[in-house]
């Protein structure tokens, strides 16, 4: 009778273990496919859908949705008329989620690829990850364009356990 006891309670336990490790892997999934969706409304110049991924308090920062919408547009148009595109955008694994004054945290790696006549440049940084719905949807705020500093004086509730990477220097391939 202990046996079979001590073995129920063993399946139990792992059955706690495998359930939440799966419900971890599921809010990556979605944060990724959330950042995936943000990276594909940039590079098909959908500003509206692009801004609507971004955190609220960054877009009050940058003086309001329709002072950046102007801003994203005619950086893009821009650099455009220049010869240049951005080619694509990366993602890596987001960081462990944490649970931090009922928002859901995390930091997600992100390449971005741009090409021009000059040469191709790639940029590094990180997002931050911002659910306040339980993960149903993700807001981001990139550390590159606003600097972690700002990001922190503007949102105090960033929780001080997210490891946010230094950003790397941009890498240049010259065009041959």
């Amino acid at each position: 009778m202990f046996k079979k006891f001590v073995l129920i309670c063993g399946i139990s336990i792992l059955g706690l273990f495998w359930s939440i490790e799966t419900q971890a892997q599921a809010t990556q999934t979605s944060i990724r496919a959330a950042a995936m969706e943000m990276g594909k409304a940039l590079v098909g110049k959908n500003s509206d859908l692009f801004l609507s991924y971004m955190h609220p308090s960054m877009i009050t920062l940058a003086g309001g949705k329709s002072q950046l919408k102007v801003i994203t547009d005619s950086a893009l148009t821009v650099f455009e008329k220049f010869g240049g595109r951005i080619s694509k955008i990366n993602y890596g694994t987001p960081s462990e989620v944490i649970n931090y004054k009922d928002m859901l945290q995390a930091v997600l790696p992100q390449s971005t690829f741009l090409t021009s006549l000059l040469g191709d440049v790639e940029f590094s940084s990180s997002l931050i990850a911002i659910s306040s719905d339980k993960g149903a949807t993700w807001k981001f705020i990139d550390t590159n364009l606003f600097g972690i500093r700002k990001v922190k004086e503007v949102m105090p509730d960033i929780s001080s356990e997210l490891k946010i990477p230094k950003s790397a220097p941009p890498k240049f391939s010259a065009a041959e």
